[in-house]
Formats: structure tokens, sequence, C-alpha cells
């Protein structure tokens, strides 16, 4: 459950952000190509990366359009340098934190672009959801080894799961700050106890729902 509850705490750090304006550079990095790449995040996930110019980028980052093209050539070089930023978060945070931790990091820093990428199709989005997947996968592992999850009958399924309801809020949450009266915080804040309970108890009281996925049959119930 704790997983969940960290993923919710994500887009709400991450609303706050709004988008990208506090990703840590890598290794404190504060060059101006740092800062182009976080503009680049900043802006793909506010805008979509065909919206997204390189010279509102540019801006964005404090420097030249010049600059820019300098250090990347294309937009679809600087996108590419996102995905590997990304990537290397990932990795970094695979070593040092616990798998059940990993991807309400990833999504507490770069939510709303994975949100935004994904949504948007193609081989880059494709590659990040797959990693994504791996990141998930290895925190239902952890979760059911250490005894806290209870193992899925399709491991592989509960992670696609994972990663879906780890990236809706941020697609969401002009939706839930308007049911909150402007707040996505308290929206996030008042869905966790519900969410808890779903995670925790689970919501049906008998085994109907699985045995309409064909999971129990007429003789095992």
């Amino acid at each position: 459950m704790g997983c969940f509850l960290r993923l919710l705490r994500a887009a709400v750090r991450s609303d706050r952000m709004l988008y990208m304006r506090t990703v840590p550079a890598a290794d404190g990095d504060l060059t101006a190509r740092a800062r182009i790449v976080a503009a680049a995040l900043d802006r793909f996930a506010a805008h979509g990366y065909d919206a997204a110019t390189m010279r509102d980028i540019a801006s964005h980052a404090g420097v030249s359009t010049a600059l820019v093209t300098h250090h990347f050539g294309t937009k679809q070089a600087l996108r590419e340098e996102c995905d590997a930023r990304v990537a290397g978060f990932i990795a970094a945070k695979q070593d040092a934190v616990a798998p059940s931790d990993v991807l309400g990091e990833v999504l507490g820093t770069y939510g709303p672009y994975l949100a935004r990428m994904l949504g948007e199709g193609g081989a880059a989005s494709d590659a990040l959801f797959v990693r994504l997947r791996e990141v998930a996968r290895a925190s239902i592992d952890d979760g059911a080894a250490s005894g806290w999850l209870r193992p899925s009958r399709d491991p592989d399924a509960q992670a696609v799961a994972l990663v879906l309801l780890g990236v809706a809020p941020f697609l969401l949450l002009d939706r839930l700050a308007a049911w909150a009266g402007g707040d996505a915080e308290v929206a996030l804040a008042r869905l966790a106890v519900p969410l808890a309970e779903l995670y925790s108890d689970g919501l049906v009281t008998d085994d109907r729902l699985l045995a309409a996925t064909g999971l129990v049959t007429e003789e095992a119930r």
C-alpha cells in the first residue's frame, strides 16, 4: 500500500513544481546545457513535443536559440537527451533506494513529462513505457518477496496497472482540483483514504469480479 500512497504524494509534489522547475541537474550541473535540458523537460511537459519550440525552450533556459542549436542541433536530439536524463535518474535510484520506492521517485520528479510523452506515442514513448513497466515490476516483486504485497495472478499486468495508476493523476490534476474547490493537493489527500481502503481491504465482498474474468471457475466457487 505504501507504494501507491507514495505515487499520490508524487503527483501532489509535481503539481506544485508545475512543470519541472525544480528538476535537479545531474550531479549539481548548473551549466547552460543542463539548464536547456531542464527547460526542455518543462516545455515538453507543458505543451507537448510538437508545440514546444526551440525558441521557447531557449527563453525558458535563459539562453539564445543559437546556443540550444549549438548544443543539441535539433529538437529531436533534445528530446532524446531528456529521455536519457530520465533513464539515468531511474538507474541512479535503482542503485540508491528500495525497488518499491523507485517508481514514486521517478514520477515525483518527472511525472508531468512522462505523462505527456507517453500520451504522444512513438518509439521514444514506447521505450519510456517499457522502462516504467520494468520499474513497476521490480517494485511488485520486491513487495511480494517481503510480504507486504499480495502476489498477483499476472504480475506483468499488475505492473502495467501500477504505471497507469501512477501516471493518471498527472493527466487529471485540473479535473481533480476543480472537484476539490481548486486545490489538487486537497483532492489527492481526500483520495488517499479510499485508495488506501481499496488497496488494503479490497472493494467487493465476494469473488464475482474474479469469476467474471474467468480466473475463478464455478467448481472452485
